[in-house]
């Protein structure tokens, strides 16, 4: 499929360093929504479909905006439903949701969010303040890296990368 990180994953060890350490800041980086737009095939267990993968592609052979943007708007969801899970699980009296990108859908006959975009629909990120209460209504369970489970020293970690022998 893709070998992006899902938003579990981020969210599951976002709560277990959240709640293990104290942090003036702790920045979380979800891909989502972003291409391929893995939430549909993840949830029905099948191969990411042409739309998914290649939207650009897919939508200038054949003009189906709305199914690319419904992908779209599900991959959104998909991460969003981890942000709320985050948000029930830390405490932080602010919470900043941002991107960073924005992306563009037709607009000026626009799509996608290319390098160096002037486009006000790409360069226009969102941004969301609010708090986080740690309700303790989950917990984490995805294994840490491996990294955090055997010895971690600095020759250790350099050999486990190929840079010492």
């Amino acid at each position: 499929m893709d070998d992006s990180t899902p938003p579990r994953y981020v969210t599951d060890r976002g709560i277990a360093i959240g709640r293990t350490n104290e942090f003036d800041r702790l920045v979380l980086h979800y891909k989502q929504p972003h291409t391929p737009f893995t939430a549909n095939a993840l949830r029905e267990d099948r191969d990411l479909r042409r739309y998914e993968y290649d939207w650009w592609g897919y939508l200038g052979e054949t003009g189906d905006y709305e199914t690319v943007w419904n992908a779209y708007l599900d991959d959104l969801r998909y991460v969003l439903n981890d942000v709320a899970v985050l948000l029930e699980n830390l405490n932080a009296g602010t919470v900043a949701i941002s991107a960073d990108h924005g992306e563009a859908f037709g607009e000026y006959c626009e799509y996608g969010h290319h390098i160096g975009s002037l486009h006000p629909k790409v360069r226009t990120v969102p941004w969301v303040e609010t708090t986080a209460t740690d309700e303790g209504t989950y917990t984490s369970s995805v294994d840490p890296p491996l990294a955090n489970k055997t010895d971690s020293s600095v020759e250790n970690i350099l050999e486990a990368l190929g840079y010492r022998k």
